[in-house]
């Protein structure tokens, strides 16, 4: 069982922690606990109880009706939310709430019961762009215990490569494609989940993929890229302040392999600052990749 204070709750939830002291005082809506030294604390039932309030106020529900709610009228009412969020093409907020719980109390049947629903509706693509990134985001933004915030975005980043794996390991390898793309990430990366959604796609669009994950030495790099007629070369940078080091990497590629094309995402402040170059293009989206692959 995870603990926090009002203060984590605030984060998690996006609702300032005097709003939730009021909504405790005036509604009932959580009851704090309390630590042998009279430290308030909450527990994980209470996180998933003030994120599906959440949900209810933006649902249109008022506060007040909310607290004279009983907790198995409240799930009633989220039931009722949630199957809502999957008819309407727009209401993913719902459905990233609703991954937040299971992400933060370590619910894997919660996040197995979301996801399914969410690619039967929307498939694996629009999944992702529209709940699965989001939510990451949303992690990174949230904890700032640093004995918290990694296990729970663990948990969440192998549930979904899991899928992710599932998905590409049914799509055929093409016998012959006129493109050939090295996916890749530096030494000093690791968060490879925006590369294998990559992998993932180029594969359904028919490309040859040499996939290496993370944590690739140079070295190695350049002798895959010279055994195979590799066309394009993608990595992610993740990492603030590394303009030098992204720099030096690409012109190396660059003068190495002139005829290929590399391509990069990442961190905005750090790869709108990274020159182009006709053979060095920045993927913002998935619409940019679709538009190399497509060229």
């Amino acid at each position: 069982m995870s603990v926090y204070s009002i203060k984590e709750l605030g984060l998690i939830s996006g609702i300032k922690p005097h709003t939730i002291r009021i909504w405790e005082k005036r509604y009932n809506i959580l009851k704090p606990l309390r630590s042998d030294t009279n430290i308030r604390y909450y527990d994980d039932d209470q996180l998933k109880k003030l994120l599906n309030v959440c949900a209810l106020i933006n649902s249109g529900m008022k506060i007040s009706a909310i607290g004279a709610l009983s907790q198995k009228h409240i799930l009633v009412e989220m039931d009722k939310i949630i199957a809502a969020a999957f008819k309407k093409k727009d209401q993913f907020d719902t459905i990233i709430n609703q991954l937040l719980i299971a992400i933060s109390t370590f619910d894997e049947a919660h996040f197995e019961k979301i996801f399914l629903h969410a690619t039967q509706k929307f498939g694996l693509t629009k999944t992702y762009l529209n709940i699965i990134y989001p939510t990451l985001v949303r992690i990174g933004l949230m904890w700032t215990k640093s004995d918290i915030m990694p296990a729970q975005e663990h948990f969440f980043s192998n549930l979904f490569k899991q899928k992710l794996y599932a998905a590409i390991d049914v799509l055929p390898i093409p016998k012959s494609s006129n493109q050939t793309w090295v996916l890749f990430l530096n030494p000093q990366e690791e968060h490879e989940i925006g590369l294998l959604f990559a992998n993932y796609i180029l594969r359904k669009q028919g490309k040859k993929v040499v996939y290496l994950g993370p944590k690739v030495p140079y070295d190695n790099l350049r002798l895959v890229i010279q055994q195979f007629k590799t066309t394009h070369v993608y990595t992610f940078f993740t990492k603030k302040n590394e303009e030098e080091i992204i720099n030096s990497m690409l012109d190396d590629l660059n003068a190495t392999f002139k005829k290929i094309v590399i391509c990069f995402s990442g961190n905005k402040n750090t790869i709108e600052k990274i020159p182009l170059t006709k053979n060095r293009m920045c993927v913002k989206d998935i619409h940019d990749l679709l538009e190399i692959v497509n060229h």
